[in-house]
Protein backbone atom coordinates (compact mmCIF):
# COMPACT_ATOMS: atom_id res chain seq x y z
CA UNK A 1 0.00 0.00 0.00
CA UNK A 2 1.00 3.33 -0.34
CA UNK A 3 0.83 4.34 2.81
CA UNK A 4 3.46 1.97 4.20
CA UNK A 5 6.06 3.36 1.80
CA UNK A 6 5.36 6.76 3.43
CA UNK A 7 5.42 5.83 6.78
CA UNK A 8 9.16 6.81 7.20
CA UNK A 9 8.20 10.09 6.98
CA UNK A 10 6.04 10.15 10.35
CA UNK A 11 9.60 8.97 12.04
CA UNK A 12 11.44 11.72 14.64
CA UNK A 13 14.63 13.48 13.62
CA UNK A 14 17.49 13.41 16.13
CA UNK A 15 17.54 16.09 18.40
CA UNK A 16 19.37 19.63 18.35
CA UNK A 17 20.88 21.10 21.15
CA UNK A 18 20.35 24.56 22.03
CA UNK A 19 21.20 27.11 24.45
CA UNK A 20 19.67 27.60 27.52
CA UNK A 21 17.59 30.75 27.51
CA UNK A 22 15.67 30.96 30.34
CA UNK A 23 16.08 29.58 33.97
CA UNK A 24 14.73 27.01 34.83
CA UNK A 25 13.13 28.01 37.79
CA UNK A 26 10.41 29.79 36.27
CA UNK A 27 7.07 27.99 35.96
CA UNK A 28 5.99 28.13 32.24
CA UNK A 29 2.65 27.37 30.74
CA UNK A 30 2.10 23.22 30.56
CA UNK A 31 2.95 21.99 26.96
CA UNK A 32 1.31 19.11 25.62
CA UNK A 33 2.73 17.48 22.34
CA UNK A 34 0.21 15.28 19.95
CA UNK A 35 2.19 13.44 17.36
CA UNK A 36 0.92 12.69 14.01
CA UNK A 37 -0.44 9.14 12.36
CA UNK A 38 1.63 6.67 13.41
CA UNK A 39 4.25 8.44 15.48
CA UNK A 40 4.30 8.37 19.12
CA UNK A 41 5.44 10.46 21.80
CA UNK A 42 9.14 9.80 21.34
CA UNK A 43 9.12 11.53 18.34
CA UNK A 44 9.08 15.14 20.01
CA UNK A 45 12.70 14.78 21.38
CA UNK A 46 13.93 17.83 19.94
CA UNK A 47 11.22 20.08 20.75
CA UNK A 48 10.87 18.70 24.35
CA UNK A 49 14.48 19.77 24.50
CA UNK A 50 14.07 22.64 23.61
CA UNK A 51 11.29 23.65 25.62
CA UNK A 52 13.72 22.39 28.85
CA UNK A 53 16.52 24.75 27.59
CA UNK A 54 14.56 27.07 27.45
CA UNK A 55 12.96 26.99 31.12
CA UNK A 56 10.37 24.15 30.86
CA UNK A 57 10.58 21.87 33.67
CA UNK A 58 9.52 18.10 32.45
CA UNK A 59 6.42 17.62 34.90
CA UNK A 60 5.21 20.54 32.74
CA UNK A 61 5.70 18.68 29.96
CA UNK A 62 3.53 15.71 28.12
CA UNK A 63 4.25 14.11 25.01
CA UNK A 64 1.47 11.89 24.89
CA UNK A 65 0.60 8.42 22.68
CA UNK A 66 -2.80 7.17 20.89
CA UNK A 67 -3.43 4.51 19.46
CA UNK A 68 -3.38 5.98 15.37
CA UNK A 69 -5.59 3.44 14.39
CA UNK A 70 -8.91 5.00 15.72
CA UNK A 71 -11.04 8.06 14.63
CA UNK A 72 -9.71 11.40 15.19
CA UNK A 73 -12.96 12.28 17.01
CA UNK A 74 -12.14 9.05 20.03
CA UNK A 75 -8.35 10.72 19.95
CA UNK A 76 -9.67 14.01 20.68
CA UNK A 77 -11.44 12.86 24.18
CA UNK A 78 -8.24 11.13 25.22
CA UNK A 79 -6.47 14.67 24.16
CA UNK A 80 -9.18 16.09 26.67
CA UNK A 81 -8.30 13.39 29.16
CA UNK A 82 -4.50 14.57 29.14
CA UNK A 83 -5.18 18.04 29.27
CA UNK A 84 -7.17 17.48 32.75
CA UNK A 85 -3.94 15.47 33.97
CA UNK A 86 -1.78 18.21 33.03
CA UNK A 87 -3.41 20.70 34.71
CA UNK A 88 -4.23 18.95 37.79
CA UNK A 89 -0.51 17.61 38.25
CA UNK A 90 0.63 21.77 37.64
CA UNK A 91 -1.98 23.68 38.93
CA UNK A 92 -1.99 25.34 35.84
CA UNK A 93 -5.37 26.37 34.23
CA UNK A 94 -5.14 26.54 30.61
CA UNK A 95 -2.18 24.74 28.45
CA UNK A 96 -0.71 24.94 25.41
CA UNK A 97 -1.00 22.33 23.04
CA UNK A 98 1.78 21.54 19.84
CA UNK A 99 0.44 18.82 16.99
CA UNK A 100 2.32 17.46 14.58
CA UNK A 101 0.73 16.57 11.02
CA UNK A 102 -2.63 14.11 11.63
CA UNK A 103 -2.41 15.74 15.22
CA UNK A 104 -3.90 18.70 13.84
CA UNK A 105 -7.29 16.81 13.11
CA UNK A 106 -7.36 15.85 16.86
CA UNK A 107 -6.51 18.74 18.99
CA UNK A 108 -8.79 20.55 16.50
CA UNK A 109 -11.73 18.38 17.39
CA UNK A 110 -11.09 18.55 20.89
CA UNK A 111 -10.82 22.35 20.68
CA UNK A 112 -14.00 22.86 18.71
CA UNK A 113 -16.29 19.80 20.05
CA UNK A 114 -15.18 18.99 23.12
CA UNK A 115 -14.65 23.07 24.71
CA UNK A 116 -10.72 22.51 25.08
CA UNK A 117 -10.73 26.59 24.05
CA UNK A 118 -11.43 27.19 27.87
CA UNK A 119 -8.38 25.04 29.00
CA UNK A 120 -5.76 25.97 25.85
CA UNK A 121 -4.01 29.22 25.63
CA UNK A 122 -2.60 28.08 22.12
CA UNK A 123 -2.46 25.93 19.81
CA UNK A 124 0.35 25.19 16.83
CA UNK A 125 0.06 22.83 14.52
CA UNK A 126 3.47 21.94 12.87
CA UNK A 127 3.00 20.53 9.11
CA UNK A 128 -0.77 19.93 10.09
CA UNK A 129 -3.23 18.14 7.96
CA UNK A 130 -5.11 21.18 8.37
CA UNK A 131 -6.67 20.84 5.04
CA UNK A 132 -6.42 17.34 3.91
CA UNK A 133 -3.92 15.62 2.13
CA UNK A 134 -3.42 13.31 -0.99
CA UNK A 135 -1.47 11.17 0.57
CA UNK A 136 -4.14 9.91 2.87
CA UNK A 137 -6.17 8.35 -0.32
CA UNK A 138 -3.45 5.81 -0.22
CA UNK A 139 -4.31 4.62 2.89
CA UNK A 140 -8.30 5.45 2.16
CA UNK A 141 -9.68 1.84 4.26
CA UNK A 142 -8.54 3.49 7.24
CA UNK A 143 -10.64 5.57 9.30
CA UNK A 144 -7.96 8.01 10.00
CA UNK A 145 -6.77 8.13 6.60
CA UNK A 146 -10.14 8.73 5.35
CA UNK A 147 -10.37 11.89 7.51
CA UNK A 148 -7.46 13.26 6.34
CA UNK A 149 -8.33 13.81 2.81
CA UNK A 150 -8.80 17.01 1.74
CA UNK A 151 -13.38 15.89 0.94
CA UNK A 152 -13.81 14.15 4.23
CA UNK A 153 -16.82 15.27 6.33
CA UNK A 154 -14.43 15.67 9.56
CA UNK A 155 -12.42 18.35 8.29
CA UNK A 156 -15.56 20.10 6.45
CA UNK A 157 -17.07 20.15 9.61
CA UNK A 158 -14.01 21.55 11.84
CA UNK A 159 -13.77 23.75 8.88
CA UNK A 160 -17.37 25.50 10.00
CA UNK A 161 -17.01 25.57 13.20
CA UNK A 162 -13.10 26.60 13.51
CA UNK A 163 -13.37 30.49 14.90
CA UNK A 164 -9.83 31.51 15.92
CA UNK A 165 -11.03 35.13 17.53
CA UNK A 166 -11.52 33.93 20.81
CA UNK A 167 -8.62 33.45 23.49
CA UNK A 168 -6.99 30.47 21.95
CA UNK A 169 -4.30 31.33 19.83
CA UNK A 170 -3.65 29.85 16.71
CA UNK A 171 -0.57 29.02 14.81
CA UNK A 172 0.99 27.00 12.08
CA UNK A 173 4.35 25.88 10.34
CA UNK A 174 4.48 24.77 6.85
CA UNK A 175 6.75 23.62 4.40
CA UNK A 176 6.72 24.04 0.79
CA UNK A 177 8.75 20.83 0.33
CA UNK A 178 6.62 18.80 2.90
CA UNK A 179 5.88 15.22 1.05
CA UNK A 180 3.34 14.45 2.99
CA UNK A 181 0.66 17.09 3.09
CA UNK A 182 -0.05 17.70 -0.64
CA UNK A 183 -0.76 20.61 -1.43
CA UNK A 184 1.88 21.51 1.15
CA UNK A 185 -0.65 24.82 1.06
CA UNK A 186 -2.90 22.75 3.11
CA UNK A 187 -0.66 22.90 6.11
CA UNK A 188 -2.10 26.13 6.48
CA UNK A 189 -5.09 27.19 8.64
CA UNK A 190 -7.35 30.14 7.62
CA UNK A 191 -7.28 33.02 10.80
CA UNK A 192 -3.69 31.22 12.27
CA UNK A 193 -0.47 32.91 12.60
CA UNK A 194 0.71 30.84 9.07
CA UNK A 195 4.46 30.56 8.67
CA UNK A 196 6.14 28.82 5.90
CA UNK A 197 9.87 27.34 7.16
CA UNK A 198 12.30 26.77 4.64
CA UNK A 199 12.09 23.29 2.56
CA UNK A 200 11.61 20.55 5.60
CA UNK A 201 10.71 17.00 4.71
CA UNK A 202 7.51 16.25 6.56
CA UNK A 203 9.16 15.09 9.93
CA UNK A 204 12.04 17.66 9.57
CA UNK A 205 9.19 20.86 10.12
CA UNK A 206 9.01 19.57 14.27
CA UNK A 207 13.07 19.24 14.94
CA UNK A 208 14.27 21.84 12.71
CA UNK A 209 15.95 24.44 14.91
CA UNK A 210 14.46 27.29 13.41
CA UNK A 211 11.56 26.37 13.93
CA UNK A 212 11.72 24.78 17.00
CA UNK A 213 13.05 28.68 18.32
CA UNK A 214 9.98 30.02 17.08
CA UNK A 215 7.52 27.35 18.45
CA UNK A 216 9.09 28.03 21.62
CA UNK A 217 9.31 31.57 21.37
CA UNK A 218 5.20 31.84 20.48
CA UNK A 219 4.13 29.54 23.31
CA UNK A 220 2.87 30.83 26.82
CA UNK A 221 4.62 32.39 29.59
CA UNK A 222 4.47 32.32 33.01
CA UNK A 223 1.68 29.82 34.36
CA UNK A 224 -1.50 30.51 34.44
Amino acid sequence: MLVIAALPVLLGAAPVPLARTRSASVERVPVLLVHGFNGSGANWTALVQALEHAGWQADEIDAMNYDSTKSNKAIAQQIADEVAALKARTGASRVDVVSHSMGAISTRWYLEHLGGTASVAAWASLAGVNEGTVWAYGCYLLTPCKEMTPSSTVLDDLARHLDTSGATRYATWWSPCDEAVVPQSNAKLPGARNTETACLGHSAVKSDPTVLGQVVGWLGGAKT
